[in-house]
């Protein structure tokens, strides 16, 4: 209560200091620009298309962050990651994959499900969900060509960009052909052994009719890293595309645009070292065994010394407390054990295609957008990142590998129409959308000693992985969606607007699973065989041979389930504009991401749903020009009241046998609050020298996240502690809580910094018909916890950068250090089960760490012509 009164006075104040700054503009302004001509370092104006039409970045009342062709050339950019660098608030983290890639906006991680910033590319929403663990998506790797602009919009966008645009939008515009001959070329070179070229060109075909613009790409990284294990270069990258666009104005007011674009990367094994737990914290509730070999049936006591090593083991629970830190050294990644080589890593392959029919006349506009996308990805890596003995004794240690096959195609369809009618704008438009996804999740465990009891009667685990491995697990997922939105703003009078938003969305989600998982088939060496009369599952029991499936055989149905939900989602606006060289603004939105089924080595989906997320999120803004135009100070407030945020869970199941498989599972968290400030500044100070600053404060706190007592609990136990009766939790996650109910309420979200930096100072001096400039940049981040235990954190980091070159006419070189101090504090780190060091049956819980990018130099150069 007392935050949110701070936060409300906070936005009076804002409101009143704002409100007072713009009526006083014209005359502060006017009296500078009689002191000094700023007329030359105006700050050039950039034209966005953040709410589907053009329009200056500066009178539109939102939070968004561009950068134009001539940024994206010289700072390099191209990929989300080199994104979330140089934008305050915008995080990026790897998940448990190579193509597990999550961007997060405004402290709202997406942590399980869909990621909540949708990435798109000319409009066409490329977000999607990875199928293995529920998270990240696979098409985001692409890599970046011929772009005319990126744009990052803040804040719920569902209204304008659908579902997934549920804490913002990056929005990648490409360069559209046009009917002048002409185009560019440009290269790279540096350190890591980083080769790039690329280059396009626009050919007019028929005056003012025909325009073709075709452009083509590669870029080769040899890593900055080694595995210690294999002497293999780790994220080395090569990738290269090309693609095409063909414009066609056949008449006044009528314009046809198609493009497609043509990508293939691979990728060495990421920099990633595997943390184990360095702490045992007691499980409240947990149960140990009184003999060795008991069921665990007596509960722990509150005093633990006096208990024997293996039913310590059953009563706490391993995890990693304090900061993250991992080097090279650190980085333990096993051979592939079938070529005794480095694992080959990641291939990715995509096709994107977009038609745009635009028509426009007195009577407004219609528009017809087509979207179509194949992406494949195949993922073969180290699956536990370790490569160390089994420990001695009766342990359930195992290694593992991923091969992963991921497919994923769509159809996006979106008629829109646009008009004005005195003071009324009207928008008004219909999505749809379909999309299939499939994975082959071929995945092998073994245990890590060939002599380990456990390869003997009566588990008869294995203890290699299978060459010829023919039972992969195929998980597909099919989304049918459509929505239907509008919009009406009214302009009241000169300097106030109001506009409406509205869209509706009907979800329809359809998951299917196999009914086995891989460590059925690969390390409890069993066949799947559909056999309706047993529950999935089962296998055979000595004790009860008539009631249970015949010997090395699981039980295995496939299983189908489906989401459907329909939501609508809106979005309220007032502007005002005090004098053109102010804007005021403040929104009311609602977003809204759907629920799923977690799929990851599942065999029933009864219990394994999620529900949707959604947000209702306040901004109060302004965007202010001085100096004419040589100066830029834009600021918002925000709060976001989030609930339902899907998180993963660590779940352990106990087969008929006695083996234990460790799963993932996703819950909903009760209820987050997020406030937040953003401000940036953009100045030329004098004709030689811009600085630029922008600043993200996010306090993303857990207000109610309570997952549930043990299993097995009366139903006194879930009335205390507040939840349905069934909701659960694992032993786990009782440790990592420390209370009896996993309550983690009061905690910090995690991978969300509270301060987030960035800072740039560029000088430009011009030398004869050239231009000389020189750029330092400097990036800071705060600590960040890396789950909702907060037991676990990235420390803060920064770092700093130099660029230095001449603009020769058309000709641009540029040098660069990246990292100039080689800071090497971790910037990403995903949790992660340890299944090497599993203490018993009882897996603790570790991290991978990936290693971030040391001190990089090099040379890039373009030439337009």
């Amino acid at each position: 209560m007392r935050g949110q009164v701070q936060f409300h006075r906070a936005l009076l104040a804002c409101s009143a200091l704002v409100a007072a700054g713009g009526l006083m503009l014209p005359q502060a302004a006017k009296a500078e620009s009689e002191a000094v001509d700023n007329a030359s370092r105006a700050v050039p104006e950039i034209i966005v298309t953040a709410r589907k039409k053009s329009e200056l970045l500066n009178n539109v009342p939102l939070a968004v962050q561009a950068f134009d062709s001539d940024t994206i050339a010289k700072e390099g950019i191209r990929s989300v990651e080199d994104i979330a660098r140089r934008t305050a608030g915008l995080t990026f983290d790897n998940g448990g994959f190579m193509n597990d890639t999550r961007p997060a906006l405004r402290g709202m991680q997406a942590e399980r499900g869909r990621p909540s910033v949708a990435v798109l590319f000319d409009g066409q929403d490329l977000t999607t969900e990875n199928l293995s663990i529920a998270g990240g998506g696979a098409s985001l790797n692409s890599q970046l060509f011929d772009l005319e602009r990126i744009e990052v919009v803040r804040g719920p966008q569902s209204t304008v960009y659908g579902r997934n645009a549920f804490a913002g939008a990056i929005n990648y515009i490409s360069k559209a052909p046009s009917f002048t001959l002409g185009g560019h070329v440009g290269g790279e070179i540096g350190n890591g052994d980083t080769q790039a070229i690329d280059g396009a060109l626009n050919l007019p075909i028929m005056r003012d009719v025909i325009a073709l613009r075709v452009n083509a790409g590669y870029r080769d990284q040899g890593g900055f890293y080694r595995n210690p294990v294999t002497g293999a270069k780790l994220g080395s990258t090569h990738a290269g595309g090309f693609g095409a666009a063909l414009l066609i104005k056949p008449m006044t007011g009528l314009s046809i645009t198609g493009r497609w674009t043509h990508s293939v990367e691979t990728m060495s094994e990421s920099a990633t070292a595997f943390l184990s737990a360095n702490t045992r914290l007691p499980a409240p509730g947990a149960k140990f065994g009184p003999a060795p070999g008991a069921p665990a049936t007596v509960p722990c006591p509150a005093d633990l010394s006096m208990l024997s090593p293996s039913q310590l083991a059953s009563c706490t629970r391993g995890t990693l407390v304090g900061p993250i830190y991992a080097s090279e050294s650190t980085i333990q990644l096993s051979p592939d054990p079938f070529t005794k080589r480095a694992f080959a890593g990641l291939r990715n392959r995509q096709d994107l295609a977009s038609a745009n029919v635009d028509w426009s006349g007195d009577w407004g506009s219609l528009g017809y957008r087509f979207g179509y996308l194949d992406a494949q990805s195949f993922i073969l890596q180290d699956g536990d990142f370790s490569n160390f003995a089994a420990p001695p004794g009766l342990v359930l240690s195992i290694s593992a590998l991923q091969d992963l096959r991921y497919r994923t195609r769509h159809f996006d369809h979106e008629v829109r129409y646009a008009g004005s009618f005195g003071a009324f704008d009207l928008t008004a438009g219909v999505q749809r959308f379909t999309e299939t996804a499939a994975l082959d999740n071929a995945a092998q465990f073994w245990l890590r000693s060939p002599t380990s009891p456990l390869a003997g009667p009566p588990f008869n685990l294995s203890t290699a992985p299978n060459a010829n491995f023919a039972l992969p697990v195929r998980n597909t997922r099919e989304t049918k969606y459509w929505g239907v939105y509008g919009s009406v703003a009214w302009s009241i009078t000169k300097t106030i607007k109001l506009t409406a938003d509205a869209r509706y969305n009907d979800d329809n989600i359809t998951y299917t699973i196999p009914g086995w998982r891989s460590q059925d088939v690969t390390l409890s060496k069993l066949t799947p065989v559909c056999l309706p009369q047993f529950a999935n599952g089962a296998v055979f029991s000595p004790f009860s041979p008539a009631t249970t499936p015949p010997p090395g055989v699981v039980a295995a149905c496939a299983r189908s389930g489906t989401i459907t939900s329909q939501k609508v989602t809106p979005r309220f606006t007032a502007e005002w504009k005090p004098s053109d060289a102010a804007l005021i603004y403040a929104s009311y939105a609602q977003g809204f991401k759907p629920g799923g089924f977690n799929t990851n080595e599942i065999v029933e989906l009864t219990g394994q749903g999620y529900r949707p997320e959604r947000v209702t999120a306040y901004e109060l803004g302004a965007k202010t020009t001085w100096l004419d135009r040589s100066l830029i100070i834009n600021a918002n407030l925000y709060y976001n009241d989030y609930t339902d945020q899907q998180i993963g869970v660590q779940n352990s199941n106990v087969a008929p046998n006695g083996t234990v498989t460790t799963t993932a599972g996703i819950v909903n968290a009760g209820e987050v609050k997020i406030y937040g400030f953003e401000g940036e500044i953009d100045w030329r100070a004098t004709q030689h020298l811009r600085l630029m600053a922008s600043y993200a404060y996010t306090d993303a706190k857990f207000k109610s996240y309570i997952q549930g007592p043990p299993p097995g609990s009366a139903q006194a136990a879930f009335d205390a502690c507040g939840v349905p009766s069934g909701q659960t939790s694992s032993d786990q996650n009782r440790a990592e809580a420390g209370n009896i109910c996993a309550d983690f309420s009061g905690r910090q979200v995690g991978r969300s910094p509270k301060h987030s930096l960035n800072m740039m100072a560029e000088v430009r001096y011009p030398v004869g018909k050239a231009s000389v400039f020189f750029e330092a940049n400097a990036l800071y981040r705060s600590k960040r916890f890396t789950d909702e235990s907060n037991l676990a954190f990235m420390p803060e980091y920064w770092r700093a950068g130099l660029r230095a070159g001449v603009d020769i006419g058309s000709l641009q070189v540029t040098g660069y250090i990246d990292n100039l101090f080689d800071n090497r504090r971790i910037e990403t780190a995903q949790r992660n089960v340890d299944f090497g060091r599993p203490e018993g049956f009882a897996p603790g819980r570790g991290f991978n760490v990936t290693l971030p990018r040391p001190r990089s130099f090099g040379m890039r150069a373009g030439w337009r012509f």
